[in-house]
């Protein structure tokens, strides 16, 4: 007897869950991480010229967490330090700002994106991973085309915050399933749909929507599965979209393979010569692998 796809699939569905309620979602995810909502703060006050550096570091001080782990960094051997310092303002002056920028990154990655989750089973390190990733490579395609990494860079290591906040909710309510098994060979979103009635990413655009930031951020989240269908902030939505993608060539990307349709629309949006992919793909793992020296300090 040979069994079809969807016999297996059936032994693997779970029993019935109640589809994901919204309201309650966004309420249980008050116990998620707050630091995402404060770099986009210093993010802008970072990127300044005009900003002091007292000023930024009366931002981070309001974070304890925050401070302990810059002074960590900048106390540690990748900086060649040979002075232990103490006071925030001078370890900001140690490194400078545009290095603050990058240590805040990967900071805040760690606090809110090293988590495992089951539900899709996806180990911390791999979540973390796959975050960083998008937005370092988000940051890279902003910087090329010249335009403020910021909210790119938010953008790209929120995308997937919506299965972080799926996972919560399921722990919470004591029904967790492996949607990934569950789905098999299928789309992961359209699993997503058939068990919990909703997908992460129309999750996770709910919560970055709740939590108040802009637009220009949470728009792309909400896009990124049709992002050619998007009917505005077409270049953000791009930045997303390229950016995932750049992230899944970093194990090899061969030259020959035509580009898929979503990279094919992107180019354009954001003046991108299709020639300049290979050189984009190497800038972001680089990046990427700099970010990831940086982030085994704090693990």
């Amino acid at each position: 007897m040979i069994t079809t796809n969807s016999q297996i699939r059936e032994t693997r569905m779970p029993k019935k869950i109640d589809p994901i309620s919204i309201p309650l979602l966004l309420e249980f995810s008050t116990s998620l991480p707050a630091s995402p909502r404060i770099f986009t703060r210093l993010s802008s006050l970072v990127q300044n010229e005009d900003t002091g550096l007292d000023y930024v570091a009366s931002i981070v001080k309001m974070d304890p967490g925050l401070t302990a782990h810059l002074l960590r960094v900048t106390n540690s051997a990748y900086y060649g330090s040979t002075v232990k310092l103490t006071d925030i303002e001078s370890a900001i002056a140690r490194i400078g700002l545009n290095e603050v920028h990058k240590v805040l990154c990967v900071i805040i990655a760690h606090d809110s994106f090293y988590q495992a989750l089951p539900s899709y089973g996806v180990t911390a390190t791999e979540y973390a991973d796959e975050c960083i990733a998008v937005g370092v490579a988000s940051e890279v395609l902003a910087k090329r085309i010249g335009i403020d990494m910021s909210a790119p860079y938010i953008a790209g290591l929120l995308h997937a915050i919506g299965k972080l906040a799926i996972n919560l909710y399921l722990e919470r309510l004591e029904t967790m399933v492996d949607l990934q098994a569950i789905a098999g060979e299928n789309s992961i979103y359209d699993t997503e749909m058939e068990v919990l009635g909703v997908t992460s990413w129309q999750t996770g655009f709910e919560l970055l929507r709740h939590w108040q930031f802009e637009p220009e951020i949470w728009q792309p989240v909400r896009q990124q599965e049709s992002p050619t269908d998007s009917d505005k902030y077409h270049k953000q939505t791009a930045i997303l979209t390229f950016s995932i993608w750049i992230t899944r060539q970093f194990s090899g990307f061969d030259f020959e393979d035509e580009l898929p349709p979503e990279i094919q629309w992107a180019l354009p949006k954001l003046g991108i010569d299709p020639l300049d992919v290979a050189s984009l793909i190497d800038e972001a793992r680089f990046e990427f692998n700099d970010r990831q020296n940086l982030f085994s300090m704090l693990i």
